[in-house]
């Protein structure tokens, strides 16, 4: 599997952008969520179960938000081309409540003109480097980028949580906004998908797997204390929560696709 990726990449509108190409057949490997909203482009046949082990359908060019883990298999030849876009941007394109689309992959060509879209997914096909990759799809869907992109009231409340690394109690967040619990969580299941409580602890939890991944031998108690959990249980039920599994499980099944992102991740943040 070769990963295609710059940690310097910079975009107006992009947060970032990833080939990845199979060289050989996959088993199923996990994907988690990050919180964002995504653009990619498919080659081949892919097969995608949800957390519930439900078959997904994948459509060529698709737009998807947070959710839940997910499984990918894939097969030699086959390849994804990830543009990863701000949280908000899903809600802007389909309009469509975020809870109501979690978990969904959404075809890009219901909302952008079809020859468009086939236009673009063919060109992207064989391209490897990913600045080229943005200035291709710039010029086919960069029209679309400002009304896609326009902040919505939860936006900066979002880019706050990320700004702590989800390391703030809801009671907290909730002193730094003007509205009240009920009205927050209303709001974050309209634009972002997620209950803001939920939101919090999966920004956290994508920290903390990050070093996990970067330093296999940390101690649980070292990031029970780093990241505020009340203890070891509480800790292993964000990774069953996020993950599917145990944090043992995790640490004693390669998955190089999940590697090669939190790698990614961690090296971005750093």
């Amino acid at each position: 599997m070769q990963f295609l990726s710059d940690p310097l990449f910079k975009h107006s509108f992009f947060k970032d952008v990833v080939r990845i190409d199979y060289d050989t057949d996959t088993m199923p490997m996990l994907i988690n969520d990050y919180g964002y909203s995504y653009l990619m482009f498919c080659y081949g046949d892919f097969i995608a179960l949800d957390h519930q082990c439900n078959n997904v359908d994948v459509p060529k060019c698709l737009i998807k938000g947070t959710g839940d883990y997910f499984n990918i298999t894939a097969h030699e030849g086959n390849t994804w081309i990830t543009f990863e876009l701000p949280n908000h941007v899903l809600y802007n394109i389909t309009g469509i409540p975020g809870m109501d689309s979690r978990n969904k992959l959404y075809d890009l060509s219901d909302y952008v003109c079809n020859d468009v879209c086939k236009e673009l997914y063919e060109e992207l096909k064989d391209v490897k480097d990913v600045h080229e990759l943005a200035l291709i799809t710039d010029r086919y869907l960069g029209s679309f980028y400002s009304a896609w992109g326009k902040p919505l009231t939860s936006t900066p409340i979002v880019d706050f949580i990320y700004e702590k690394k989800g390391l703030i109690r809801l009671a907290d967040l909730l002193k730094q906004v003007s509205f009240s619990e009920r009205t927050l969580e209303r709001l974050f299941k309209k634009e972002v998908g997620s209950t803001p409580y939920r939101f919090i602890c999966l920004v956290r939890f994508n920290y903390v797997i990050r070093e996990v991944e970067h330093n296999q031998d940390i101690q649980i108690s070292t990031l029970v204390a780093r990241y505020n959990y009340f203890d070891h249980s509480h800790f292993e039920k964000d990774f069953k929560k996020f993950l599917g599994q145990s944090v043992t499980n995790y640490k004693n099944v390669y998955n190089p696709l999940l590697t090669q992102a939190l790698s990614r991740k961690f090296i971005k943040d750093q």
